[in-house]
């Protein structure tokens, strides 16, 4: 009987991620196993070869002509003709692309060679804008996929599944459920039968994963009714751990089981007792077999009341190392390899108001470390099997003592590794502890500085002041190693003008801060605010009515929202400070902790995103993606990508952008009953009372 742990799309496709290869060192480090199977990256190869990039492009050409021929569009179908017509020539250009991204990406020549490397970063994004105007109204891209405008309820869901909406179902079946003349080898990751499947645990680590997680869920559920289906990972444990007992029941009609915090032991309890559960006949006594599997949260057969297991967390002083073997660490798009490893879980600070990571009860676990001796052991075995020098310190943050110890272990044992991490900013990092990370191959840190007004510093608790973070970053750059800074306004009680402090503070730095973003305040339910929201002049914490999955809260503030007025200020004052960067969107380089950007700065050095990029300009500015709606002439010979809109996709365009003002506003206010109303049948409301939105020009 097989296992298999899988990684499901769409996520990070430049580097493989950690938690299941930590699943697989721990199963095999107990005399068990499991297959590690990352269908992320195997669904960017699939959805990039030549035979589906067409298979698209006609999708896109069709439809097109179909609408292009009515007498008049629905606001739906104006929504809809808009996105086609931006499409088709980004999907018209990548179709004759040479060199196609992907070589691009995993070539080191073309990698580093500027404009191929920016052309090849908006091709993608004409690849995903294309892929949601195929599949309308839902996006897609490497850390989104979802529907236009709606948050994930539970029948969205069902309808996505229900209906074969993924625009992976054919890559899933192709893989999944292989015809017999397939050949394995032309996906990269070997046959996969389901006629003998025994387990099955889906990892969600990111929000863009869920729908594709629960899609394949129930595929695999169609196709190999005997095994046991189980979902789990940070974001899935964020999602069930909140929830009310209701939404939770039909969360679980997706699986059989949810692992909450860890799995390590989950999987070491539950595999030996599949075979009973399998052959055991009444529902009762198979929820009987599994009630001690620690982390593990089932339905009560009888009475569909949920039940969790005892609590289990893995102790680190022991732990065996991540397993990688299943893994093809060449198939990714990067031109080296990378290893993600994490020698501490959880946070050792456990106090920022807006952060739930460290709150053992939301988020995973307590504070925990292996001891640094055993992580540097573990890593020259990890370099030494896979051929890998570079490494992402992959935690929650490292405490500045461990980070020390951890380093002063890798030069002890002459490992000529290079590595980054996330650190908390801290007094402790004086400039001689600085100079040691930096000799043990630390070259890029990554920080959460948060404000730049020593005032909200001290609503968030971050422990530390402008002054002493300020000195801290001069140690971390003058040693050598790239500094990237993580910001954001609006925390609740914040000014617009503490706000400008903060882009202020970034650009007075400049010349020792190497990346930057700055991001806006999201609330997380789980994090002190959210736990006390009166004490941060919260007057209410509330959800859109459609929003099942609670992902996305939304809140009203005691003093009050800004003027817009302010808020352009602030947005205006962030562009002017981001002008000498070349600042992109995760996954790229450009963008803060990502192994893109690592890659830029070993080669480049710490300026890498104030010099190199720079010469990207010969590419051109980056386009607008509204305004391509004009095809390029690759497209020849698919009937659709080069005619001509007969209706205005100009003044379309314009009255989408007016609803959505208009919508958006009243749809994400508070209700009287306590949320806001956007949900699909508000949203399908609303647009139905758009009347004879598109007409035809002449």
């Amino acid at each position: 009987m097989s296992r298999l742990l899988i990684h499901p799309p769409f996520a990070d496709p430049t580097q493989p991620y950690l938690s299941l290869p930590t699943l697989k060192g721990h199963l095999r480090s107990k005399g068990l196993d499991a297959r590690v199977l990352d269908l992320n990256i195997e669904a960017v190869h699939h959805l990039l070869g030549s035979e589906e990039l067409e298979a698209l492009a006609r999708k896109i050409g069709r439809r097109f002509v179909e609408l292009n021929r009515r007498k008049e569009l629905s606001f739906d179908a104006e929504r809809e003709y808009v996105a086609l017509a931006d499409a088709r020539a980004g999907i018209g250009d990548l179709l004759a692309a040479e060199p196609p991204p992907i070589d691009v990406f995993r070539t080191r020549e073309h990698f580093f060679d500027s404009p191929l490397y920016t052309q090849a970063r908006r091709r993608m994004e004409a690849f995903f804008q294309a892929l949601g105007a195929a599949h309308f109204p839902y996006r897609y891209g490497f850390n989104r996929a979802g529907h236009e405008v709606l948050p994930w309820s539970f029948d969205l869901l069902e309808e996505y599944c229900a209906e074969a909406r993924s625009p992976l179902d054919r890559f899933y079946r192709k893989v999944l459920d292989p015809l017999p003349d397939w050949d394995p080898a032309e996906e990269g990751i070997g046959g996969i039968f389901l006629d003998d499947l025994e387990f099955a645990g889906i990892s969600i680590v990111f929000p863009s994963q869920v729908p594709e997680a629960l899609y394949l869920a129930r595929f695999l559920r169609a196709h190999a009714p005997g095994a046991f289906i189980a979902l789990g990972g940070p974001c899935l444990h964020q999602i069930a751990h909140g929830m009310d007992p209701g939404r939770l029941r039909r969360l679980l009609g997706f699986a059989d089981g949810l692992c909450l915090f860890e799995g390590e032991e989950t999987l070491v309890r539950l595999f030996p007792l599949l075979p009973a559960w399998r052959d055991a006949s009444e529902p009762t006594a198979r929820s009987a077999i599994l009630s001690d599997v620690p982390n593990l949260l089932l339905a009560d057969p009888a009475s569909g009341e949920t039940r969790l297991g005892p609590r289990s967390a893995v102790d680190l002083e022991t732990a065996a190392p991540p397993d990688w073997s299943d893994l093809d660490l060449d198939r990714y798009l990067a031109p080296s390899r990378i290893l993600l490893f994490a020698p501490t879980r959880g946070c050792y600070w456990n106090r920022c108001s807006f952060c739930r990571y460290g709150l053992s009860e939301t988020a995973t676990a307590a504070y925990r470390e292996v001891p640094p001796e055993r992580s540097a052991a573990q890593i020259a075995k990890l370099s030494k099997r896979h051929g890998v020098r570079n490494f992402y310190i992959s935690c929650d943050v490292l405490s500045p003592s461990y980070a020390l110890r951890f380093a002063q272990a890798l030069i002890d044992r002459g490992l000529k590794i290079r590595w980054s991490s996330d650190l908390k900013p801290e007094k402790y990092f004086t400039p001689e502890r600085c100079e040691v990370l930096q000799r043990s191959g630390l070259r890029s840190a990554a920080f959460g500085v948060e404000s730049g007004s020593d005032r909200v510093l001290g609503l968030i608790a971050k422990g530390n002041d402008v002054a002493s973070v300020t000195a801290m970053n001069r140690a971390f750059h003058e040693a050598g190693v790239a500094t990237q800074w993580m910001a954001f306004t609006g925390h609740p009680g914040e000014t617009s003008e503490e706000a400008l402090e903060t882009v202020r503070w970034i650009g007075g730095q400049q010349l020792l801060v190497d990346i930057f973003i700055v991001g806006e305040f999201s609330l997380e339910l789980g994090s002190r605010i959210a736990l006390d929201p009166a004490r941060y002049g919260v007057d209410r914490i509330f959800h859109a009515a459609g929003d099942d999955l609670r992902l996305y809260a939304l809140f009203t503030r005691r003093e009050g929202e800004w003027p817009r007025a302010d808020r352009r200020r602030v947005e205006e004052a962030i562009g002017e400070i981001a002008g000498p960067y070349a600042l992109r969107p995760y996954p790229w380089a450009g963008a803060v902790s990502t192994h893109h950007t690592f890659l830029h700065f070993l080669e480049f050095g710490q300026r890498a995103f104030k010099t190199h990029f720079q010469e990207a300009q010969a590419a051109g500015p980056d386009p607008d993606p509204a305004a391509a709606s004009k095809p390029g002439p690759l497209a020849a010979g698919i009937p659709g990508l080069r005619e001509k809109p007969l209706f205005d996709v100009g003044a379309a365009r314009q009255r989408i952008e007016g609803f959505f003002e208009t919508y958006l506003r009243r749809a994400l206010a508070s209700g009287e009953d306590g949320k806001a109303p956007l949900c699909r049948e508000h949203f399908r409301s609303a647009c139905a009372a758009v009347t004879a939105a598109g007409t035809r020009m002449g």
